[in-house]
């Protein structure tokens, strides 16, 4: 049943083309990989080696001069068909030099943007910030939930993923300059990609972006939202969930110069935290720093440092941190075997600071093909 949606589109959008302009475009990327057998949340498939496949499909149909709806769908390996963009924009709404977005699609923060496809991304994963699910949840929990889940992937992302979520958003240039403001129903750490949000609140998020010169952008984002639903285990004291926020920022750069690309973050992001006896406010910071060189034209290195650290938190008179710090280094080879055909071979190194444990590590290769 999950397979219909996109076979449909599929077998109608010849036919649609002509009518209203509707462009297609995909990806579609396999790959095999082999890492170490640990209970890590950064494991594939418990450390057996696997193979694995993902497909996207990207429309975008032309419904007038200014008015568009672009489609996302996306699947994996087990078949199930998820929408990751599904919008109506509005370019220069209403003559007033802006563009207007509504629906579900990728908010504006930080800078990630298209390196979320394979076949853009320099390596295989996200970088850790993106990825990694730390012991907080998203509902109420004591000091030693928390504490005793920390390592085992079980709460909230950083940042949740390529951040898709449903809301709308208003954004447009000014010179050299970028902005975007939108609204949506989750928070950056755990949107609201499938449900109707479920407190009284809505993130607020605010992008700002510069580019001094040719092959270099600055940029900053922040965002504010209560992140505790209503209908979760209840709130130890009479403060509403609107108490409860999660604020979060972060800087960024890109920078690109003939055959070197670069690509930073660094996100800081507090949560106002109803444990058993007060409020605490727990911070966690993050970072990531990439860069691609292409040697010649077909052939590239590339290499990723990224980390997480955390903040301590108070339990019977010591003060552990409340998640483990982690460290990843990731490095690897594309050869574009056509304009459109990559292959990649990638070896990722996990550390989890302050903890003895097994070395994590993650050894990938990867085929991703654009049409």
């Amino acid at each position: 049943m999950n397979r219909i949606p996109v076979v449909l589109l599929l077998l109608v959008a010849p036919c649609i083309q002509v009518r209203s302009q509707l462009q297609a475009s995909g990806e579609a990327s396999t790959y095999v990989l082999k890492n170490a057998q640990t209970t890590s949340p950064r494991a594939i498939n418990r450390g057996n080696p696997t193979f694995g496949w993902r497909f996207d499909l990207f429309l975008d149909a032309k419904v007038a001069d200014n008015i568009f709806v672009l489609v996302n769908t996306r699947a994996f390996q087990d078949e199930v068909i998820n929408f990751d963009y599904l919008a109506l924009r509005i370019v220069n709404l209403a003559d007033l030099g802006f563009n207007f977005q509504m629906g579900k699609f990728d908010m504006p923060f930080g800078n990630l943007a298209d390196r979320r496809f394979a076949s853009k991304n320099f390596l295989y994963g996200l970088p850790l910030i993106y990825e990694y699910r730390t012991s907080l949840p998203d509902q109420v929990a004591t000091r030693a939930g928390v504490l005793n889940s920390r390592g085992k992937g079980a709460g909230m992302r950083l940042i949740d993923l390529g951040i898709y979520d449903i809301g709308a958003m208003i954004y447009g240039d000014v010179g050299r300059a970028h902005y975007a403001v939108a609204v949506a129903n989750g928070t950056i750490s755990s949107t609201y990609v499938r449900y109707l949000n479920d407190d009284t609140d809505f993130n607020k998020i605010i992008r700002f972006a510069y580019t001094p010169v040719i092959g270099l952008t600055l940029g900053a984002s922040a965002a504010m939202s209560a992140y505790l639903g209503d209908e979760g285990k209840p709130l130890p004291r009479e403060e509403g969930s609107l108490h409860y926020q999660q604020m979060i920022g972060e800087v960024d750069v890109e920078f690109s110069r003939d055959r070197l690309l670069f690509n930073g973050e660094a996100v800081y992001s507090k949560w106002t935290v109803p444990f058993e006896n007060e409020d605490t406010d727990l911070w966690a910071l993050g970072y990531y720093a990439e860069a691609k060189y292409t040697w010649f034209p077909r052939f590239y290195t590339a290499a990723r440092v990224s980390g997480l650290m955390f903040s301590r938190l108070q339990l019977e008179g010591i003060s552990p941190r409340w998640d483990n710090n982690m460290v990843e280094i990731e490095a690897g080879v594309g050869y574009h075997l056509a304009r459109n055909t990559l292959m990649k071979l990638v070896r990722r190194e996990t550390r989890t600071l302050e903890v003895t444990g097994p070395i994590d590590n993650l050894t990938v290769l990867q085929l991703a093909v654009s049409f």
